[in-house]
């Protein structure tokens, strides 16, 4: 069983106000990064913001809090690359170091788009794009791996039951994983 993993809550994903922008950084393809990537990357909390960041962030650079990291580890995943990071919060000047920019290596065309059902935008789309009311995945093109981007829809991080089970059990606060029939995107 597979699921997308997101991260949810009562913090808004949109609590950063500076995050790197790299030149040809293929965060989203599924590669390795072959750039040289700054060490470390400066991010920046939003000034209104106060609690604790999530433990995941999508946009720009993605970056994953170190407790995730673990839990991913844990589950035997080993798919990815990590870049050392630093938050700062432009208010108290604390900085935290618990982060890295995280970039998912593999990129899988595993939706079964005879039996998704795709969302009314972007209907001429086939790949990178595509917007689902309901997604189905072919297990038999996940290549095996425990976590994976979708390439139908990059913005989708697929992971195998035993990734989700490692999380939860990790108590990685925030961290939701839809069954791919109840996820749109």
């Amino acid at each position: 069983m597979y699921y997308v993993m997101a991260c949810s809550g009562p913090v808004p994903i949109a609590a950063m106000d500076q995050a790197p922008r790299l030149p040809g950084g293929p965060w989203f393809t599924g590669a390795r990064i072959d750039i040289q990537v700054p060490q470390p990357l400066q991010y920046t909390l939003s000034s209104t913001y106060r609690g604790t960041p999530k433990a995941f962030y999508g946009p720009g650079v993605p970056l994953i809090r170190n407790d995730l990291v673990g839990a991913l580890r844990e589950a035997g995943v080993d798919n990815f690359e990590l870049f050392d990071a630093v938050l700062k919060d432009p208010v108290t000047g604390q900085e935290r170091h618990d982060y890295k920019a995280f970039n998912v290596l593999g990129l899988v065309a595993a939706a079964d788009m005879d039996k998704s059902q795709r969302a009314p935008i972007n209907l001429e789309s086939e790949m990178i794009d595509v917007f689902f009311d309901s997604l189905v995945i072919d297990a038999s093109k996940t290549q095996g791996l425990l976590m994976f981007r979708l390439a139908q829809s990059v913005n989708a991080i697929i992971v195998h039951e035993r990734v989700k089970q490692a999380v939860e059990k990790q108590g990685v606060p925030g961290m939701v994983f839809y069954k791919p029939e109840d996820w749109s995107g």
